[in-house]
């Protein structure tokens, strides 16, 4: 490695540090601020300006390192006891912190520092600590009260402190995107994989068939040939059919418990991979929260107001993009909080509340996605003066009073009396919303007049991966967040019905909006009116509806390629399925809201003549004597959309077909009274029945046993050690498909 190359490394290494180390030393400094006297912040504030000092030197950063040697003086005094910590000290600390973080982001963006701002606040420094109360540095920051409280056992946020933390290793961001993608192609090759082995699985059955079928009618060729006196070596082609026969069945048994090996191991390989590197992207939610200690003090200084800033949630992880979307929202709604909720000490007590104001941030996880909560107690929304920033700009006022706060977030629209280096542009609530659309969140407002107002984010844990329901519409794949689906519901054409100008259906707890997912994506998703059987109910807060599709697919763990901010629309990101098919991952707030558009809209594509053109019933039998794997399988069915029953043997499964109508069996193979070979070979021994589709679901695996299933007359036979869902739904979707 030559010189340049060196330095540039360690100038990279460097401005990490100094990403590192700011975070401490503002947790410090706030610590201090409250407590002089406390040693151990000190200490610490102290190692870090030390750390800095030597890594400023190793990197050629020299003014930098002259202003940490200059504040490391002044430390080692304090810490030594020669000297107090004076209050009017502290603007001059705080202000070093900021020039060390000025001066990070400077190298990042263009390799140099600003050496005259450095130089003076060296200069600052090097003066006695009573001169430094009046220097230039030092006046033109004003104290501030701010009060940083642990909520529970959680402590402020903060940097991890050099020395006390287990070994790490720096990773460039670059570096874990390009293995997150990589991982991303793992999971598609997972799902091919897993293809190619129901293909495979497919072949073996064939040539089982094929096997059953020669041994039946292999007598009969036989009598056939000697009778028609056919030459010698045509006798001996046809006698060796059943060694070839056996030997093709014996090495398609092979290949294909080899190939459902492979494909479990690397199933089994990208599932470790994807969540390694999803662990590897997520980082604590306090790293969101670094940087609002120190606004909150600097906004209340500067407004003359006391507030108490309490965080919940730091452990809580989330992926780094979304964390760094939250974090741009966070200081938005933060500074707003200070400088339009909270009030100054005398109005809050003249009001009989607590003097000083409290913005409370938390984070919570609910399933696969994150919450944040900003709260403050101040005066909630001015609602009359945005009722009269909307008639101004000329905007029709909505008569809701959430439909008026919506606009807040349009930009543009501020209710401060006068634009201020703080806020009064009306840009900051849109730059909330964008940043919550750019990971797939949303936000919402709630608020009381005069007792304080909550924003809520919501968003997605990973930007990376997703578990997803795979529905078709129009002939194409689409992708809806499991988080969002409430449940999958079959539409039956009685239960459609008018309500509002709304069409609904019927669900387990009252009537759902229900419009076609094809209406709302709009062209390219094929025709609206088009039959459908079931629909997705989707609910998201704020929105609930039923999304009726042309056939679920089943749920699996895709990687979200992200799209081009052009082709977002309802898409958060596209997935490559196994099939190598595009779907397109949706944004299930985005379309339930368009949806209830289109259902508010009257849209009646779903209603032709009073009723919705079913499809044919899908209806399955499930037979299996133990409750537990009777249970799951028909649980995966119903929510893959099939209509189930279910039967305890072989005898009571036998009495339902013979007086009800199935499309297919699932059936176990050990069972008392009938097995399911036995049951097998019962359905193709009845005329009626001979037809019906059988899918053995069995831990009998050895190869003589299945070939013993599809000898009975099974359509498939799947082992229950390698259970899969996708295996299991795909076996029957294609079944089915064929008939």
């Amino acid at each position: 490695m030559n010189r340049e190359d060196l330095s540039g490394r360690l100038l990279r290494l460097f401005t990490g540090e100094i990403e590192e180390h700011v975070g401490s030393m503002n947790a410090d400094l706030l610590a201090l601020e409250k407590a002089p006297g406390d040693g151990e912040r000190l200490r610490s504030l102290f190692r870090s300006v030390h750390t800095l000092k030597g890594a400023a030197r190793a990197a050629g950063v020299r003014p930098l390192e002259a202003l940490c040697h200059a504040w490391e003086e002044v430390l080692v005094e304090l810490r030594e006891g020669r000297a107090a910590l004076d209050p009017s000290q502290m603007p001059l600390h705080f202000a070093a912190v900021d020039a060390i973080e000025t001066a990070g982001k400077a190298l990042r963006k263009a390799g140099a520092v600003d050496s005259a701002a450095l130089a003076r606040l060296t200069a600052a420094f090097r003066r006695t600590p009573a001169d430094a109360a009046g220097s230039d540095a030092a006046a033109a920051m004003a104290q501030g009260a701010v009060d940083v409280q642990r909520v529970g056992a959680e402590e402020s946020p903060e940097a991890p402190r050099p020395g006390g933390e287990a070994l790490a290793v720096r990773v460039p961001v670059e570096r874990l995107d390009r293995l997150a993608a990589a991982g991303g192609r793992l999971l598609a090759a997972r799902s091919r994989v897993a293809e190619h082995a129901r293909a495979i699985e497919e072949l073996r059955e064939l040539s089982a068939r094929w096997a059953a079928d020669w041994r039946r009618q292999a007598p009969r060729v036989r009598a056939a040939l000697a009778k028609a006196d056919v030459p010698a070596e045509v006798a001996r082609s046809v006698a060796g059919v059943d060694g070839q026969l056996r030997a093709l069945l014996a090495a398609a048994d092979r290949l294909t418990a080899e190939t459902r090996r492979d494909a479990r191991g690397v199933s089994r390989a990208a599932d470790d991979i994807t969540d390694g590197v999803r662990r590897l992207r997520m980082r604590p939610f306090r790293d969101a929260c670094a940087a609002l200690p120190r606004t909150v003090r600097d906004l209340a200084a500067g407004a003359d107001k006391e507030v108490r800033l309490e965080i919940g949630g730091n452990e809580v992880e989330a992926d780094r993009g979304v964390l760094d979307a939250i974090r741009e929202a966070l200081l938005h709604l933060v500074r707003n909080a200070v400088d339009h909720g909270i009030e100054p000490k005398a109005e809050r007590e003249r009001a009989g509340k607590d003097g000083v104001g409290t913005v409370r941030v938390a984070a919570t996880i609910r399933g696969e996605r994150i919450e944040v909560a900003v709260i403050d107690d101040g005066r909630g929304l001015d609602m009359a003066a945005i009722q009269r920033q909307l008639a101004r700009r000329g905007v029709e006022i909505p008569d809701a009073e959430e439909d008026q706060v919506r606009a807040l977030f349009r930009g543009g629209l501020s209710t401060a009396p006068e634009a201020t280096a703080i806020s009064g542009r009306g840009v900051g609530l849109d730059a909330v919303r964008a940043a919550m659309e750019r990971v797939g969140g949303r936000v919402d407002v709630r608020w009381q007049s005069g007792a304080g107002t909550t924003f809520l984010l919501d968003c997605p844990v990973s930007l990376a991966t997703v578990r997803a329901l795979q529905v078709e519409v129009g002939g194409r794949s689409v992708a809806l967040p499991l988080d969002a689906i409430e449940r999958v519901i079959r539409i039956r054409p009685a239960d459609l019905r008018r309500s509002g100008g709304r069409t609904m259906v019927p669900a387990p707890d009252g009537l759902v909006p229900v419009v076609p997912l094809a209406a709302v994506l709009g062209p390219g998703f094929g025709d609206p009116a088009a039959a459908s059987s079931h629909a997705v109910i989707v609910a998201v807060p704020g929105a609930r509806i039923a999304l009726a599709v042309d056939r679920v697919e089943g749920d699996d763990t895709l990687a979200v390629r992200p799209l081009g901010r052009r082709a977002r629309g309802l898409a958060t990101g596209c997935a490559v399925l196994g099939t190598n098919r595009i779907a397109l991952v949706l944004d299930a707030s985005r379309v339930a809201a368009r949806g209830l558009e289109r259902a508010a809209a009257g849209d009646d594509a779903l209603l032709e003549g009073g009723a919705m053109p079913a499809r044919a019933r899908r209806r399955i039998l499930v037979v299996d004597d133990s409750i537990t794997a009777r249970t799951l399988e028909v649980g995966i069915l119903q929510t893959a959309g099939y209509d189930v029953v279910a039967a305890a043997d072989g005898d009571e499964a036998l009495r339902r077909l013979r007086g009800e109508a199935f499309d297919l069996v699932v059936a176990d193979v050990e069972m008392p009274r009938m097995d399911g070979f036995a049951l097998c070979r019962a359905i193709r021994a009845d005329d009626r029945l001979a037809a019906l589709p059988v899918v053995l679901v069995t831990a009998l695996e050895a190869p003589e046993q299945r070939r013993r299933g599809l000898e009975a007359g099974a359509d498939a036979y799947l082992g229950k050690s390698g259970f899969e869902r996708a295996e299991f739904l795909a076996t029957i979707r294609d079944i089915l498909a064929e008939r």
